[in-house]
């Protein structure tokens, strides 16, 4: 008699869980995908003195994906309507968001724009509903004449014991399609000290006092404020930093001659 009472015990304990996680775990279905509204002007002259003005806001529809979701949103531009390599323009929580004349300017040039002349490009949304799971609206049409300016893209910096920790000096990732993921190649060679470890730490500025330093989180993983990053062997290496995963790569390389 006990016995048949555990094993009912059990098979209660084992399908209240089960219920339990048919209640907790979001089912995803895909009833609407969000979708850019029309935007209030298709077609913008930037102008140089506006820089720090709205050249446009975006908005969109939220989407439907069968649960309450609480996508993160990212406005994306490109001059191809695959979107093979896009432009990130914005992240937003909200259905709708602002891009600055300055920054439009930028991935109009980026995107091979000639200041001075339209330039056709496709812009769109794209819904983060977790890490590996995202959902894009249709693209629209937006044409952009760009005015002149140098391209700067946005950088992190990689200052470390192999150079002594002189962070104004110190090697530079760039994200060349502005959308926080950066790449560049280090020297990770400590002088004098062929053995020892390489050390060091990514920064989001040139300056200890000033912006973000991301240091050890675990092998290949960031954290902001974190120790130093300790790294061998030795040698040339391609990095690639993905701050919004907190992620970074060394790849053995050799220096073009």
């Amino acid at each position: 008699m006990k016995s048949s009472f555990i094993k009912l015990s059990v098979w209660i304990g084992l399908s209240a869980l089960v219920a339990c996680n048919d209640v907790d775990t979001p089912k995803y279905d895909l009833q609407a995908t969000p979708e850019l509204a029309p935007l209030a002007q298709p077609a913008l002259v930037l102008n140089e003195a506006s820089s720090g003005f709205i050249a446009e806001t975006f908005s969109w529809s939220s989407g439907d994906y069968g649960f309450p979701a609480a996508p993160v949103y990212t406005l994306e531009i490109d001059n191809r309507k695959d979107f093979p390599d896009p432009i990130q323009l914005a992240e937003s929580n909200a259905d709708y968001v602002s891009v600055t004349v300055a920054r439009l300017n930028m991935a109009t040039l980026i995107l091979d724009g000639q200041p001075g002349e339209p330039c056709d490009l496709f812009v769109r949304v794209v819904a983060k509903l977790t890490a590996d799971h995202t959902v894009a609206s249709s693209p629209r049409d937006i044409t952009v004449t760009a005015y002149d300016e140098p391209i700067v893209y946005p950088k992190l910096y990689v200052p470390g014991n192999y150079q002594n920790w002189d962070i104004a000096a110190a090697p530079v990732l760039q994200s060349y399609r502005m959308n926080n993921r950066y790449e560049g190649y280090v020297d990770f060679v400590v002088a004098g000290n062929p053995d020892a470890a390489v050390e060091f730490k990514i920064t989001t500025l040139p300056d200890w006092a000033q912006g973000d330093q991301y240091g050890d989180g675990g092998p290949g993983r960031l954290k902001l404020d974190g120790e130093n990053i300790s790294y061998t062997p030795q040698g040339y290496y391609l990095m690639q930093v993905d701050l919004d995963k907190l992620t970074y790569k060394l790849t053995p390389s050799e220096p073009v001659p």
